[in-house]
């Protein structure tokens, strides 16, 4: 999620007519790219971002949620459902922090 809010930020600080969506963000250090699909799922059902299909030139675009910004401002992501439970149930920290 951090991610988001970091090209969101360099985004309005650029464009003039800045609409607030985003391209996807397909590589993340640290991450294997083939996570990346399911933790983006797992975003927009926790609701910390948001999407929006704008047509076939532009294709899907993400944005953070009110509730994202919310809980990155408070540090207070908190994962029910993390996509990267091990096998003793407890989330693995480090996909837990680098997605969000």
């Amino acid at each position: 999620m951090n991610c988001y809010a970091v090209r969101d930020a360099a985004a309005k600080a650029t464009a003039n007519e800045y609409a607030g969506w985003l391209d996807r963000i397909l590589e993340v250090p640290g991450i294997e790219k083939l996570s990346l699909t399911s933790i983006h799922g797992f975003l927009i059902a926790q609701g910390l971002i948001r999407f929006e299909f704008t047509g076939r030139s532009v294709g899907l675009q993400y944005q953070l949620s009110t509730q994202g910004r919310e809980s990155i401002a408070r540090d207070s992501v908190y994962f029910h459902d993390d996509p990267h439970r091990n096998e003793n149930g407890s989330a693995d920290s480090e996909s837990v922090g680098q997605a969000a």
